[in-house]
């Protein structure tokens, strides 16, 4: 096919269907495809673009390029092999009270060398922008981690949307798909006495909660986890 002949719109619907069943926030996909979100959301709207942009977009959600006869010129084929290694990164769901955004932050930085190496795609709500069906997001990237991290307080076990909406996908990965949960005591609360969370090992003793050691030791658990989902996913 020319392209000059692609069907615009339904093209912009696989491709937008592609990006909600993988769990792709639009922010999270233009970074993969390296591109402005104002570009991807035209995309997705069924204007045209051009063939750099079109195929950075399709190989990020691994849709296949034949399907609509598009001739791939042979400049492009090595930035396509580099967005598709990208798209085939381990999402990692990082599940937080935002009550607790300061050690998000710090766990981020830990992570971020391993996103940068493209071992690991970590997920937080953060990445959600206006617009995004969050809960329905939410719901994608919970379905394709590999691997969770569990920032816990008392704040997190008394979030409704937390128990109610995150454990019980994550726990049930856990037990069927064998996906790794690690848990991380912030400050004092009931982790040890819950039956669902307390059968995870986790990365600090809850009697050595984050919150009450100082900024060198809060430093090596953040670097403790940063070290065993490097080795998850080497």
């Amino acid at each position: 096919m020319e392209y000059g002949s692609i069907n615009w719109n339904r093209l912009a619907d696989s491709i937008r269907q592609a990006r909600l069943d993988r769990g792709m926030s639009v922010n999270e996909l233009s970074r993969v495809a390296n591109m402005s979100r104002a570009t991807l959301s035209r995309i997705e709207r069924g204007y045209q673009v051009s063939p750099p942009k079109l195929y950075s977009v399709l190989t990020a959600l691994e849709i296949d390029i034949n399907e609509y006869h598009i001739a791939i010129p042979e400049r492009k084929k090595n930035d396509i092999d580099s967005v598709r290694s990208q798209s085939k990164r381990k999402k990692v769901f990082i599940s937080y009270s935002h009550q607790d955004k300061k050690y998000l932050e710090r766990l981020l930085v830990h992570l971020k060398p391993l996103e940068k190496k493209e071992l690991i795609d970590a997920w937080v709500d953060t990445q959600l922008m206006a617009g995004d069906r969050w809960k329905k997001e939410i719901e994608k990237a919970l379905t394709s981690a590999k691997a969770a991290v569990l920032l816990v307080s008392a704040d997190f076990l008394a979030s409704d949307f937390i128990v109610d909406n995150e454990l019980p996908p994550l726990l049930q990965k856990a037990n069927s798909e064998g996906a790794t949960i690690i848990p991380v005591i912030l400050k004092p609360c009931r982790f040890t006495r819950d039956v669902n969370l307390n059968e995870f090992q986790a990365i600090n003793s809850p009697d050595e909660p984050v919150g009450l050691l100082d900024e060198v030791e809060r430093e090596m658990v953040f670097d403790a986890v940063s070290q065993r989902i490097e080795e998850l996913f080497k």
